[in-house]
């Protein structure tokens, strides 16, 4: 499910390439569809899903189905209560939030900061529907029921590219289009759960407006540090894209392009592992069988590498050429292309260390720690804020993106030494010899592919029909060289995954 998703995600940002290009308006939806957004982590995502799981987990395992009935309405209400007061403030100060921080550089388009604004204003209602539909889907976690929650982005991506299409000539600009499909699909991802939240469970979760139930605030109290976390991840990203917003025009837009092949892989595997993971770790925690938490960290963490390594070089060897045939169409042209490739080569160089940032954090999230991913957190920000001025000097929006990947780096790199030492050990000599071997493998990957675009020059490829088979030769020498090796140095990670899923469909 979550494979149709980022493919359908894909295709979403095709739709908006072709409608907004990397011009005006295209970095005003890039914004706007950013400044709600960003208040998921805390909502909808991140802090809510890591203190509200483990809690609701152990009500599960209690069989008292009134009293989870019980917190489960209590927690709901109270948290749409405050994301919909959340969204109602949001929609007041957007113009002063937009004139005060970001108007330098839009101001010298006609009518940008204007076309900001509404966009923004129009965007905080998705706020309060994914974050409702983010409790839902957490509870169907906690019941070990992943498919329908991954399907909802499926629907979210259907909405936005079906309205965009559909309704690109009706509004003053195509992007009020992009607008229309984020609210039409955070209403569709709450109805579509629905179903499975009354299959799962039985008694009718009602609005209460009792918010003394000790285990709401106990969930609350969970996500303190988390909230400063999301926080903190806020004004991480609002910096970063302060510092966008002041550079050359399309910067915003390119840059979202980027992170979207970038999110294409992280979210094809990543956070489907992430997302897995999660309830087994709280139940091994609960359980307090610290061996179990290890084998799951150690697996979840050669599973990233051996996805995330190639995926990286795959993207510096032929990023220019997926970006140009993607997106190049309509508003996205050749420079477009140009931008958003110079970005996308220094995003690449920090999938692995994103990928794997988010499969430690899990742990913390399972031991319903959330100060330490807090702490963490903080420092990474810091890492990451300092490197964007710094290297947005020289490189432009390039600097943005590196500035990313390399706190991601910092990042991987101190949850790793604190796991080390939390765990008593994650096996860190069979883990760096595995990882190693996954790099012989992605070298000789790389190898194979430079001799191909050599001996075809993708600058020689016009037509688009002929920079198909161009990418998908490419594509295909990857995989077969990368796999060959991976099973001659007995590293194919993927093997037992792919042997459960046999299994499951000869079952089904």
């Amino acid at each position: 499910m979550t494979l149709v998703s980022r493919v359908l995600g894909l295709v979403r940002e095709q739709v908006r390439a072709l409608y907004l290009g990397t011009g005006a308006a295209s970095d005003a939806f890039g914004l706007a569809s950013t400044i709600p957004n960003l208040l998921r982590r805390l909502f909808a995502e991140g802090a809510m899903t890591a203190a509200f799981i483990p809690v609701f987990a152990e009500y599960l395992r209690r069989g008292d189905e009134e009293d989870t009935q019980q917190f489960l309405s209590r927690f709901l209400t109270l948290l749409t209560l405050v994301v919909v007061a959340v969204t109602v403030v949001g929609i007041l100060l957007t113009p002063w939030l937009i004139e005060t921080f970001f108007a330098s550089e839009f101001r010298n388009v006609e009518g940008k900061v204007a076309l900001t604004i509404v966009l923004t204003q129009l965007m905080w209602p998705y706020l309060a529907l994914v974050s409702v539909a983010a409790v839902i889907q957490a509870v169907l976690n906690s019941h070990k029921i992943f498919g329908p929650s991954a399907f909802t982005p499926v629907l979210l991506n259907l909405a936005i590219i079906v309205c965009t299409i559909a309704f690109s000539t009706t509004f003053p600009d195509p992007s009020y289009a992009l607008v229309v499909g984020f609210l039409a699909g955070g209403v569709l991802q709450i109805l579509f759960q629905l179903p499975y939240l009354k299959k799962h469970t039985p008694s009718r979760v009602r609005f209460q407006m009792r918010f003394r139930d000790p285990a709401v605030w106990r969930v609350v109290k969970i996500m303190g540090p988390g909230v400063f976390a999301a926080g903190i991840y806020q004004i991480n990203v609002f910096v970063s894209q302060l510092i966008a917003s002041g550079l050359e025009g399309g910067s915003i837009a390119s840059l979202q392009y980027s992170l979207r092949l970038q999110e294409l892989v992280l979210g094809l595997f990543v956070v489907s592992v992430a997302q897995v993971i999660l309830p087994s770790l709280s139940d091994h925690t609960a359980a307090g069988d610290e061996a179990a938490v290890r084998d799951t960290t150690g697996y979840a963490t050669r599973l990233i590498a051996f996805v995330t390594l190639p995926a990286t070089a795959g993207l510096l060897l032929i990023g220019p050429e997926v970006i140009r045939l993607l997106f190049q169409s309509g508003a996205f042209d050749a420079a477009s292309t140009a931008q958003t490739a110079y970005a996308l080569q220094f995003h690449a160089m920090g999938l692995w260390f994103v990928g794997q940032a988010r499969i430690f954090q899990q742990v913390y999230f399972a031991y319903k720690d959330l100060k330490t991913p807090t702490l963490v957190g903080a420092v990474v920000a810091v890492v990451n804020i300092v490197l964007c001025y710094a290297l947005s000097v020289p490189l432009g929006h390039g600097g943005v993106a590196l500035a990313g990947s390399i706190a991601a780096l910092v990042n991987t790199a101190i949850f790793l030494y604190l796991l080390e030492r939390k765990l008593g050990g994650l096996g860190l000599a069979d883990l760096a010899l595995r990882i190693c071997k996954i790099g012989v493998a992605t070298l000789a990957m790389a190898g194979a592919v430079w001799g191909f675009s050599e001996a075809w020059p993708s600058s020689e490829v016009e037509s688009r029909l002929v920079l198909v088979v161009w990418v998908a030769a490419a594509v295909g020498i990857a995989i077969v060289v990368y796999f060959a090796l991976a099973q001659a140095l007995r590293v194919n990670e993927l093997g037992g995954l792919l042997g459960s899923l046999r299994k499951r469909f000869k079952r089904g």
